[in-house]
Order: C-alpha cells, then structure tokens, then sequence
C-alpha cells in the first residue's frame, strides 16, 4: 500500500482498522420472511498497531477494538438484508442469499453475502463479498465459516488508498437463532496502508450476541 500524507487525526481514524467489519457474525441460513434479528459483535485486532519507542528499534504494539451493531430482515423464502454500523463510524448494507435450497429447508446451507457502504466517518467506499457455509439450524451449536474479501475505496483527497483484504473464518453459534451468541476466529491478509504494523497477516477473534442475549445479560 501506498503512504499517505494525512493529517494526523484522519490517519488516526482511518487506520484504527477496527472500523473495518472483519467479523461475519451470522450463519448462511437466512432470515425467514418478516424476521428480524439484531447482532452485537465485539471483535479486536491484537496488534492492530504497531511502533518503535526509542534508539534502539523496539517497537510496542497496540489491539485495535471494534464494536458492530446489525439489524437484519428477510426478505423473502432465499434472503435477507441487514444493516451494520461498524463501530459508530460509517453504515453497510448487505444482501444474503441462500444458494441450495428455501430458508426453511432445515439443513446445511450455502450463502452468498454482499455488502457496501462507507465506513471511517464517510472517508472511505466499503464493499464486501462472503461465500459460506454453516450446519443444521435445529442444532444447539451451529458451526460456520468461509472466505471473505473486502476492499475501500477513498472517497475524498486526503483518504488513504488501499488493497483489498482477503480471508477466511470459522465459529459457531450457540442457543437458538433469537437468543444466542456466536465465537468466530478470522485470519486476514490485509496490508497496513499507513505502515503501523510490520505483519500482513492478522487474526481477528470475535464474540457476537444475537437478538435477547445482550438483554439477558444488562437486564437493566
């Protein structure tokens, strides 16, 4: 990636990284026509930034923190759509299509994801792309995973350019598809376009919680 001469609250922001949606946090079953369902996923990049701190070269290290909040719809018997706001900094929308069969038919599933919108506080184009797979939505524990690209395009003369993001993940959700939560690991080979970290190569661990969960737990 090219440097940039950004100013340094802009460069700041966008290479908090963590305002990019890594996680996937959903299974490729769709949503059944009319429900909804909302996600809280908590995910971080463990150094996400990365400096030397004096003359001898150093360097320390910083987690990059993200928080998502998503609200999906379906939208007929094979989609649904959603609406992400990646940690207060931008908005997605994104379109899942089954690919084997209705959303009712309860049985492994393949889906299709697409997704754009703008993120680092509309200094960036956001576009996505997420083809996976997930098992039985009758069962307790629901394993899932795939492969994932991401690429933002600068919106204006001071954003940095970047390269697209390219990955893969595996979790599972846990309890039922209104209240539950999911445990999901990505591994992403997504080039720093400012130079904060020396590795291309970064994971990205996440915890979501899916529709009543979040209240069962903040009752208050």
């Amino acid at each position: 990636m090219r440097r940039s001469l950004l100013p340094a609250a802009l460069s700041f922001i966008t290479l908090a990284g963590a305002c990019t949606p890594y996680a996937v946090s959903t299974t490729a079953r769709p949503l059944a026509r009319g429900e909804r369902m909302r996600t809280t996923t908590l995910y971080v990049v463990p150094g996400g930034a990365q400096w030397s701190y004096d003359t001898t070269g150093r360097r320390a290290s910083l987690a990059m923190p993200g928080l998502d909040v998503e609200q999906r719809v379906g939208l007929d018997d094979r989609s649904d759509i959603g609406v992400r706001i990646p940690t207060l900094s931008g908005v997605i929308v994104s379109y899942k299509r089954r690919l084997d069969g209705p959303t009712v038919r309860d049985a492994r599933a393949t889906a299709l994801i697409v997704g754009a919108g703008f993120v680092n506080l509309g200094q960036h184009f956001h576009g996505d792309i997420t083809l996976m797979t997930s098992g039985r939505e009758s069962a307790s524990v629901v394993p899932y995973g795939g492969i994932r690209v991401l690429q933002v395009l600068p919106l204006s003369t001071t954003a940095v350019h970047d390269t697209p993001t390219i990955g893969a993940f595996g979790g599972m959700r846990i309890g039922g598809r209104t209240s539950g939560f999911s445990a999901e690991l990505g591994v992403f080979y997504d080039r720093s376009a400012l130079g904060l970290r020396r590795s291309d190569l970064i994971l990205v661990p996440s915890v979501a919680m899916h529709g009543g969960m979040l209240r069962r737990l903040m009752p208050w």
